[in-house]
């Protein structure tokens, strides 16, 4: 039978022993936890810097999606039992169920928002994280929701590794890239680049502006929500991992400067790798050694490492 693992940064924290095999974990557990914390920000940075909305549910909205996939994943297992197949069929369902949701949100309550203040967009984004997790309670339960792949776990530097890593960083890396060609390459990436650096210009061009923004919200869930089905594998879904993860998308964001993609990638890793490492030193203050690094670069480069700076 296959052995089920859950090797995570969090799981290993508290094993102090300086040996190949569990930095070697480590790093793995701190490039996967990069490229879900890249997933997710990428979406939350593109957001903002085109909508100008700072959407605090983004990573509740994710959460929604893991569950949406477990359901996908149990109901399709049934049919075509368990496997990578049943799970990509699954992810495909989640993801295109919250891209639907995507639009509906923007079009009925974010697109209200563009006019007003950021303390009413908080408000109304705050209001979401608490009715979608009780719609999640109301129709999961309060239990962890997980798929199970049966594959064998690979034996390396003398450890245990779980080899879904390694397609959790193929599919960050490949996300990456596809998104870098769309925004680079394409015509609606190219207006959506505009619209980051000249809201106006781009309307005054007679492009309709709240076309994009739906689009561009969708976009962000769409992404968020592939990598809710990927990570699902590798860790539960439980209620109150987006609250965790949404500081953390912040915290890279921050980093990496709102509204750029290779800012965020790279922002990603260092969140990730930093967060695993020093989980090893200071198990309880992993977190607060990440926002030290967001305060240093709060003070030296306030944009972000890759952001543009702000002239009025």
């Amino acid at each position: 039978m296959p052995r089920r693992l859950h090797l995570s940064p969090i799981i290993l924290s508290r094993a102090m022993v300086w040996d190949p095999g569990i930095l070697f974990v480590q790093l793995l557990g701190g490039l996967s936890r990069a490229m879900i914390l890249f997933l997710l920000s990428s979406g939350l940075s593109l957001i903002f810097g085109v909508m100008n909305i700072l959407n605090f549910a983004h990573a509740t909205l994710w959460l929604l999606a893991g569950y949406i996939t477990y359901s996908a994943y149990e109901y399709l297992s049934v049919v075509l039992g368990e496997g990578a197949v049943t799970l990509i069929l699954a992810i495909f369902i989640g993801t295109t169920i919250m891209v639907l949701v995507g639009f509906l949100i923007e079009r009925f309550l974010i697109r209200r928002m563009y006019a007003r203040e950021l303390p009413e967009q908080l408000l109304l984004t705050f209001a979401m994280i608490l009715i979608i997790g009780d719609l999640i309670k109301l129709v999961w339960g309060v239990e962890d929701r997980s798929v199970f792949l049966p594959i064998e776990p690979w034996e390396m530097l003398g450890t245990y590794v779980n080899p879904y890593y390694f397609i959790i960083l193929a599919s960050g890396v490949l996300v990456a890239g596809g998104l870098w060609w769309f925004l680079q390459k394409t015509g609606y990436g190219k207006i959506v680049r505009a619209a980051v650096h000249d809201r106006d210009m781009v309307s005054a061009l007679g492009i309709r502006i709240p076309l994009i923004y739906a689009g561009v919200f969708a976009l962000g869930v769409g992404i968020a929500a592939f990598a809710a089905g990927v990570f699902l594998p590798l860790m539960p879904m439980a209620l109150g991992m987006d609250i965790d993860l949404i500081v953390q998308c912040f915290a890279v964001v921050v980093i990496g400067g709102f509204g750029s993609i290779i800012g965020t990638f790279v922002a990603s890793l260092i969140v990730g790798i930093v967060y695993a490492f020093s989980i090893l030193i200071w198990p309880d203050g992993a977190l607060a050694v990440v926002f030290l690094i967001v305060i240093a670069v709060l003070i030296v480069r306030p944009w972000g490492l890759f952001g543009t700076e702000l002239r009025y």
